[in-house]
Parts: structure tokens; sequence; C-alpha cells
């Protein structure tokens, strides 16, 4: 299993690039961001050095009415998308929201006693909940391991890996890299590379693991 380093790396990752996915950033947002870069959470290598970078030139010339522009034309907020942001969207057999993955994301949050905060009006499987859940299971195991519960971190982590398997990985590469090539700013570009970056380290670290 993880380290606890490594555990509160990828919480922090996954926690950040969630909530971009989620909701177009304020200004604030961006500003905080400024201040994490240069002490990104993961190794910047592969995806992740191609998001850092596209991150830092996004930093010196796009504003914030810019990305959110971008981010309403990408998922659809107040129009069409054109990457719907949904799992079952992509997996279901008639490509429709609150389809079977719905449900079965649905119970895998539960297993941890978590639910969408908008259950039943918008969807459990968007792409930056379930970025939510895998950061959730890291704190979950964390949070175990310093009460020498290393049964209960074991089972939490766990929970996180069956669920970059059989959910994530199954869809959201694909929709990582439409993200890029559709995306009209380079902070977007940078959210679905560091995306990338995040879950690719996540799964090469829980194979040798």
């Amino acid at each position: 299993m993880m380290t606890a380093d490594e555990l509160d790396h990828f919480a922090a990752a996954f926690t950040v690039l969630g909530r971009f996915h989620l909701l177009p950033p304020e200004e604030e947002a961006l500003v905080c961001l400024d201040e994490l870069l240069d002490e990104w959470p993961l190794p910047a290598t592969g995806a992740t050095a191609v998001g850092l970078d596209l991150m830092r030139q996004s930093r010196r010339h796009e504003s914030a009415a810019s990305i959110r522009r971008d981010h309403n034309g990408l998922y659809g907020r107040t129009g069409a998308a054109k990457v719907a942001p949904y799992e079952s969207v992509h997996r279901g057999v008639d490509h429709l929201v609150f389809d079977a993955q719905t449900l079965q994301v649905r119970g895998a949050y539960q297993a941890l006693g978590l639910r969408a905060p908008e259950l039943n009006h918008e969807p459990d499987d968007h792409l930056g909940l379930e970025l939510d859940f895998l950061a959730a299971s890291c704190l979950r195991a964390l949070d175990a391991q310093d009460l020498r519960a290393y049964a209960d971190a074991e089972c939490c982590w766990r929970t996180g890996v069956s669920f970059l398997h059989e959910h994530l990985l199954a869809w959201a590469p694909d929709v990582l890299r439409t993200v890029a090539d559709e995306a009209e700013t380079q902070f977007m570009q940078a959210v679905a590379h560091l995306t990338t970056g995040a879950l690719d380290a996540y799964a090469t670290l829980a194979e040798d693991t």
C-alpha cells in the first residue's frame, strides 16, 4: 500500500483537479493555484510536466473570465457540451446520464459512506466527483493509518484502486484527450494533462505496491 506521504500527495492532487473539472474557477482559486504550482504534489514527468508548463503559460495571460467561458463550453454548464463529463454517457448502452454506470458509481461511494452532493438531481458519475472519490479514499486510508488501523487503511485504499480500474480508467483517458484537443485555453488543456498524469501515476504506483 502507499506510504502516508504518497496518500497525502494524491489526495491533494485529485482534490484540486476534481474541483477544476466540476466548476469553472474564480479569480481567488486561480491565485491560490499560482502558489501551488511550484509545489505540485506529484512528480513533474510525462503528462504532468506538460500540464504544469501549460498552466504556467496560462497564468501569464489568460483571464478567469476566458477560462470560465472555455469550461462552460467544454462541459456544457450553460449550453451544449463539447465533452460530456459523465461516465454513463460514454459507457452506457444508450449514452445517457443516470444510466447503469451512475448507479454503480453511487454504490462505490456508499462503500466509504459517501454520496454525491446533488443526489438524484445531478449524476453521481461526473469526472470531478469521481476524482473527489479517489481523493477521499486516500484521505480515509491516511486517517486510518494515523490511528494504526492498518486493515481499515488497506481496505479504504483498495476501494480507491478498484474504483480507478473499474471506472475512471475505462473512460477518463479518452475524455481527457478530447478536452485537451477541444479546449480553447491553456488552462483547461493543463487540467486535462495534469489529470492524465495523476491517474497514470496513481495506477503505476498501485501496481507496484
